[in-house]
């Protein structure tokens, strides 16, 4: 296997379409890579980088990689390109945490005759992630793509440690109001959990299953760790 040195590997991944900025880190022996952060222009879909990041280590050095060590942060359109931006992303986020994001904006559309996508966007500081989801063409499906559009966008931030799941979503009449209640599993090391997010559903009963799976999440993150002290 050639010999991999960070800053070659930072010069090559710069390469790539939709690849703005890169910044490899290398395991302790330096026969790997442990992380990979990108500063995207949105060109590509995240997924796309990703697999094309994959086939390029691959390739330039015989090296396969855990996509899940790849984090994307996409430019919102227009914005400076500023080595901070990535570096404070990196550094309002705690070590095996996910950084409290903003709903930014969701677009959901029918691409074919039986299929709709659900974009959304997230923002922490000046930098937006995206994430996307695509499903059956029906109401149901529209609001669960939605809140499932968050989990893709998470996946790019959390530390493998972490992963979400949709495992539910209801809309109920509360107090003669309409509320959307998501609830989400989550997985960090061995542990388990349940959380349920809630949003008052206003003009649009899509951004409100977004803002409802967020809400469900940021409790999650904002809690003490069970461990914390130990």
């Amino acid at each position: 296997m050639p010999e991999l040195d960070a800053v070659r590997v930072d010069q090559l991944l710069q390469t790539l379409t939709g690849v703005v900025r890169a910044r490899v880190r290398m395991n302790g022996d330096g026969s790997g890579l442990s992380e990979i952060h990108i500063l995207s222009d949105g060109a590509l879909p995240p997924k796309q980088i990703v697999r094309n990041i994959e086939t390029l280590l691959k390739t330039a050095f015989e090296l396969t990689i855990d996509h899940r060590i790849v984090s994307i942060a996409v430019l919102k359109e227009g914005a400076p390109l500023a080595q901070s931006e990535v570096e404070r992303a990196d550094a309002e986020a705690p070590k095996g945490a996910i950084p409290r994001l903003v709903f930014q904006r969701l677009t959901v559309t029918q691409d074919e005759p039986l299929k709709c996508t659900a974009h959304v966007e997230l923002k922490l500081g000046d930098v937006i992630f995206e994430g996307t989801h695509r499903d059956t063409d029906t109401p149901k499906a529209r609001l669960y793509s939605s809140a499932r559009a968050v989990i893709e966008a998470l996946d790019y931030l959390a530390e493998k440690e972490m992963a979400f799941y949709v495992a539910g979503l209801e809309l109920l009449n509360v107090f003669q109001r309409d509320v959307m209640v998501v609830l989400v599993e989550g997985r960090h090391e061995l542990q388990q959990e349940r959380m349920m997010g809630t949003a008052l559903i206003g003009d649009d009963p899509h951004e409100a299953a977004v803002r409802a799976v967020l809400d469900a999440v940021n409790r999650f993150i904002g809690r003490p760790s069970r461990t914390a002290g130990v």
